[in-house]
């Protein structure tokens, strides 16, 4: 090996090793600020009521609720099937506000992902940190085909035969 041939490694040895230390400083970077991001919404909840204000429900950042809280007039104003679509409204409304609350919070880190290389474009083989990022975000939750409401007139023979004590629909 010629002594051109050796400076000419040692030349592409340092360049490698320089983006090598770059992409380990942002990766430190990002791993502090994932950190951040992570307990910042871990102490995050999103509040959501249905359209009858009927329903509130309370959920943690992934869409889990952590509260569910019904209005006195939802035992007087609806039937258990209504309720029911109404707290299932509810619960979709807070999952997906909290898709975007989390979105929101990581969308600096993954756009700062997008202009730095990932770990294949430098050596081949590894992991994809950037597949990683992006099964960060499912699909966000889809609302149901609602159910046929009742009319006034069965509402009314509901609640005067007492329906709601005995299980009738």
């Amino acid at each position: 090996m010629g002594i051109d041939d050796r400076a000419a490694t040692q030349a592409a040895s340092e360049i490698l090793r320089d983006s090598v230390d770059e992409l380990m400083a942002t990766f430190e970077r990002q791993r502090a600020e994932m950190a951040e991001v992570g307990q910042r919404l871990a102490a995050t909840t999103v509040t959501a009521w249905s359209a009858d204000n009927l329903v509130r429900v309370d959920a943690n950042t992934a869409g889990v609720p952590v509260d569910v809280q019904l209005t006195s007039e939802a035992f007087k104003r609806s039937t258990p099937e209504k309720l029911g679509r109404s707290i299932l409204e509810a619960v979709q409304s807070a999952a997906r506000q909290a898709a975007e609350v989390s979105q929101q919070a990581w969308a600096p880190l993954t756009e700062l992902a997008d202009d730095i290389p990932d770990l294949p474009d430098i050596a081949p083989g590894m992991p994809s940190i950037k597949s990683v990022v992006d099964s960060l975000f499912p699909d966000p939750v889809t609302d149901p085909v609602p159910a046929e409401p009742l009319n006034d007139e069965d509402e009314d023979e509901y609640f005067r035969n007492r329906g709601y004590l005995d299980g009738a629909k």
